[in-house]
């Protein structure tokens, strides 16, 4: 499961991804210590000429066809590694419209006695992640240029502890490989799906203010005794 996560834009992040014509002050607009879903967040794609871009698109996959009338929508924040080909909403989208979720770190929650206890994840060594994710175009009549969903996969020894899955993290030098085009084989693709290794990962508990989305800012993600 991956339902928060924070993006901190004074890290060089259009270096960091090679987003060549991305101003590196615009990801400093666009920091924020508690994204939640259906928010405008920032997404990266890649063109059939293999330049990348920035979009904002909003967390929660809405596909492009309109449901039948008098059934509900649904716009699923993630979707299981294991049955991305089996789905008819992900199946087409993973062969063709992989992108990237930029991230600092992500928060998961422990249940402890009658409450659960946040905990942020972040990488070892500082480096910004790049998390597999999906994206669908909107409707003409809609504001967002796109909305996206963040793929999962079972979680590694250290985050079990915490919950049975976790956001496919991809290696640096996997990212270009997942935004090609050429990329097209569910065997191709299924190669990039597996849990991140654990002991190149920091987890620690936080604030439970982390709770509501209304509060933002670093104070979220600093270490609670």
């Amino acid at each position: 499961m991956c339902g928060r996560y924070v993006i901190e834009g004074n890290v060089g992040l259009s270096e960091r991804f090679n987003l060549r014509n991305v101003p590196s002050n615009l990801f400093a607009d666009l920091t924020t210590y508690n994204a939640a879903p259906t928010q405008l967040l920032p997404v990266i794609v890649e063109d059939a000429g293999g330049e990348r871009s920035l979009d904002l698109m909003q967390w929660g996959l809405t596909p492009r066809w309109k449901p039948q009338p008098g059934k509900r929508s649904v716009a699923p924040i993630n979707a299981r590694a294991e049955t991305l080909f089996e789905k008819p909403m992900f199946r087409n989208l993973t062969r063709a419209q992989r992108c990237i979720v930029p991230i600092s770190g992500f928060y998961e929650w422990q249940r402890v006695g009658d409450h659960k206890q946040p905990y942020y994840i972040t990488a070892e060594d500082g480096e910004a992640w790049g998390l597999a994710g999906l994206y669908d175009l909107t409707h003409e009549d809609e504001d967002a240029a796109g909305s996206f969903t963040i793929i999962t996969t079972q979680a590694n020894a250290r985050m079990s502890a915490l919950h049975e899955r976790m956001p496919v993290i991809l290696p640096r030098d996997a990212e270009a490989d997942w935004l090609s085009l050429d990329v097209r084989d569910p065997g191709e693709v299924a190669q990039f799906l597996h849990a991140y290794p654990d002991d190149e990962m920091l987890v620690y508990p936080v604030s439970t203010a982390v709770n509501n989305t209304r509060n933002n800012g670093p104070q979220l993600i600093e270490e609670q005794e």
